[in-house]
């Protein structure tokens, strides 16, 4: 009878999903993808707490995790000063700059409705290096009168300023996006070339003017480490990812309808304006503050939305919170490849991050190449 009963229930129930598959573009559940993400990160979390100078067993660190300070023994207190003061604030750092760019990347994405595009090729992200690295040249040298605290590379105004450098940039690039009738264009590549190559330039002018140490400074914006992680930035970057995801529903609801024209969307009822300035201002957000914490960092926003939006299909609404945990994952493991991979010497995480998603963009675009009508 069961067997009769699913001859008879499952050809329409395999029509059912086909269709359901086809409309949302799905080949995996989101479950089933947001359980991989979960087990990866928690799979991740303990080897970048277990591998470094001193190596942990996975006992040794859950002991730490779980017992108070007070219940350890003599010998476990520096295992738990190696895990909470330094091991710990660099994972989590990791997870969150890359939870922003992943995130940052899908917004961008949709935006100008080409799931080519990312923070740091079309200069997004080197708008916002050259601003912190401005500040962080001339705070000292021409505001004087400033206190201390408010100059220099710990300054709060540091983030501001790669915040304003991020937001610059996209307006920027907007506003020729617009020209050339909204989207992806040649005109909008070549724009965002010419804004790498100034931003380029202007680094190697503010390298020349630069002290040894202001030097030293500009060389990590320019390749990008976790290894200023301390829980003050992690509360900062966390505070503004959390600000972000509120906005996740009315952003997803947003690029969707952008996805079918901007005109499409104005008559179905959405405030079109809005939807991009207000997708312009967050993504900035995200890439200014990330950068600023922790250097120029490519490609995450590239890889993370392209791989997800394969198995999960177009919707932003499971393509948003997807990337956030797709983009931790993956920079959790940039990280801890960084760290380990030259040992004991520490790779700069920008080149890992560049190694991997120099080949993939290669890899998108001759894969795009071969459908006609992917490019304009």
């Amino acid at each position: 009878m069961i067997v009769s009963s699913l001859e008879t229930s499952s050809p329409e129930t395999k029509t059912k999903g086909e269709e359901k598959k086809k409309k949302t573009g799905r080949k995996v559940p989101p479950i089933l993808v947001y359980a991989v993400l979960a087990v990866g990160l928690f799979g991740i979390g303990i080897l970048s707490l277990k591998f470094g100078s001193i190596q942990l067993s996975t006992g040794e660190i859950l002991k730490v995790l779980i017992s108070g300070q007070d219940s350890l023994s003599e010998l476990e207190v520096p295992h738990s000063i190696l895990i909470w003061n330094l091991r710990m604030p660099r994972l989590v750092l990791s997870m969150l700059v890359g939870a922003c760019l992943a995130s940052a990347g899908v917004c961008i994405q949709g935006l100008f409705r080409n799931p080519l595009v990312e923070p740091g090729f079309i200069g997004v992200s080197p708008g916002a290096a050259l601003a912190a690295s401005t500040w962080i040249v001339f705070s000292e040298k021409i505001l004087t009168f400033f206190p201390a605290e408010l100059k220099g590379k710990e300054s709060f105004l540091l983030q501001l300023c790669a915040f304003a450098g991020a937001l610059s940039v996209s307006f920027f690039l907007h506003i020729v996006s617009k020209r050339e009738g909204g989207g992806f264009s040649l005109v909008l590549v070549l724009a965002g070339i010419a804004v790498n190559a100034t931003v380029v330039s202007l680094l190697g002018f503010l390298s020349y003017l630069a002290d040894d140490t202001q030097l030293r400074n500009l060389t990590f914006w320019s390749l990008g480490s976790m290894a200023v992680a301390s829980w003050h930035k992690i509360y900062l970057l966390g505070a503004v990812l959390l600000l972000v995801t509120f906005f996740f529903p009315v952003l997803a609801r947003g690029l969707d309808a952008l996805a079918l024209g901007e005109a499409e969307a104005f008559h179905t009822g959405f405030k079109v304006r809005r939807i991009r300035n207000l997708t312009i201002v967050l993504a900035s957000l995200l890439v200014g503050v990330s950068i600023s914490i922790c250097g120029n960092i490519a490609f995450v926003g590239l890889i993370v939305p392209h791989i997800l939006r394969m198995v999960l299909g177009p919707g932003h609404r499971t393509l948003l919170p997807a990337s956030l945990f797709g983009g931790a994952l993956l920079l959790a493991i940039a990280d801890l490849t960084a760290r380990t991979i030259a040992f004991p010497s520490e790779l700069p995480i920008g080149i890992i991050a560049a190694g991997i998603g120099g080949p993939f963009f290669l890899f998108l675009i001759l894969q795009a190449k071969r459908r006609e009508g992917e490019f304009r």
